[in-house]
């Protein structure tokens, strides 16, 4: 399979406003490792993170895996055109999906096989890539920290805030599909979307009280920074109950003290929580987001089995990759931001 020499990526030198710093460049294709596959990028996405970080947020914890210049982009999906002399599960012309935690918004990208998937073949290049950053988040959380699967979740009350976000939208979908109940809040104008995911119970957080309607839960988790006291109100005591949060504060400690005290402080304020919860019989954890290939084809069947979709909110060309990110600051938009690459 052909395969250019160079490519067009996003890439910024500096932290700032989008429109200021985020330019599309040509650099060279990557060569895959012996694990790795090499895909031309059919779809990517704007994630909230990738706008948060162009700006600076957290720069001094993710500094120490890259410096700049960065290239943005968690969501994959395309085409296989090389694989890695170590890769056996995949193949040129396998159309695959993945995430990753820098350098999507690309032509191409070197992707370890392990972090992989057979795309949803109910899905296009564009829907597929509004999935994978999202999934794993919501997959890291119910599955690997709080413990839902297909045999434990019938007769769970999971509540879950930010319904029509990326990660809440297949958080609900993900519940529901193997039989669980879930409440959810969101604003006026998603209240349908977000009952159309099959939610059991949809609060408006701009006109209800969630404290009074929130009660009696064996699962919170937590995808909003101002969501955790009620979250907490909502979970049984004495029964097991589990908070699990993806918002955690530690990047903002990192970012307030520094990267050594910050994380000194972070532990210290995790580990008061989950002393604190333990005293009533729940368990409290805060996770970061792992990739994983096999997660990834598990979402792939329930989304080929019509039990998880994906929400694309507005897809994007490539070159307008910089207007992207400013829709996803400021609108506050339900589902995903998708950047197609196919007319390139």
């Amino acid at each position: 399979m052909r395969v250019a020499e160079s490519m067009k990526v996003a890439q910024y030198d500096q932290y700032g406003a989008a429109r200021d710093v985020l330019r599309i460049i040509e650099a060279p294709v990557p060569e895959p490792r012996p694990d790795e596959l090499l895909v031309r990028v059919r779809a990517s996405s704007v994630n909230p993170i990738d706008c948060a970080l162009r700006s600076g947020y957290g720069r001094e914890f993710f500094e120490t895996r890259a410096t700049l210049p960065l290239r943005p982009g968690r969501d994959v999906a395309g085409d296989v055109v090389r694989v890695g002399v170590a890769v056996t599960t995949f193949s040129p012309g396998d159309e695959v999906y993945a995430s990753v935690f820098y350098g999507a918004n690309a032509e191409y990208i070197a992707v370890p096989a392990a972090h992989a998937a057979l795309k949803p073949s109910s899905l296009n290049f564009r829907e597929a890539a509004a999935l994978p950053f999202a999934a794993l988040t919501a997959w890291t959380a119910l599955v690997k920290a709080a413990g839902l699967n297909e045999r434990s979740t019938p007769g769970q009350r999971v509540v879950i805030p930010r319904g029509a976000g990326g990660v809440g939208s297949v958080g609900i979908q993900l519940v529901k599909a193997w039989g669980g109940y879930v409440a959810s809040t969101c604003s006026t104008r998603n209240v349908d979307l977000v009952r159309s995911l099959r939610a059991d119970l949809v609060l408006d957080h701009t006109k209800e009280d969630l404290r009074g309607k929130l009660q009696g839960f064996d699962v919170a988790f937590d995808t909003s920074f101002d969501t955790e006291q009620v979250l907490l109100h909502a979970l049984k005591i004495n029964a097991g109950a589990r908070y699990v949060s993806v918002v955690s504060p530690k990047l903002r400690l990192i970012d307030q003290f520094g990267l050594e005290a910050g994380l000194k402080e972070g532990d210290r304020l995790l580990a008061e929580n989950v002393r604190a919860q333990a005293a009533l019989g729940r368990s409290y954890a805060w996770v970061f987001t792992e990739l994983d290939g096999d997660a990834l084809q598990s979402i792939a069947q329930l989304v080929d089995a019509g039990r998880i979709r994906p929400v694309v909110n507005q897809v994007f060309p490539f070159e307008r990759i910089a207007e992207a990110h400013e829709y996803c600051e400021a609108a506050r938009a339900p589902g995903r931001i998708v950047i197609d690459l196919q007319a390139l």
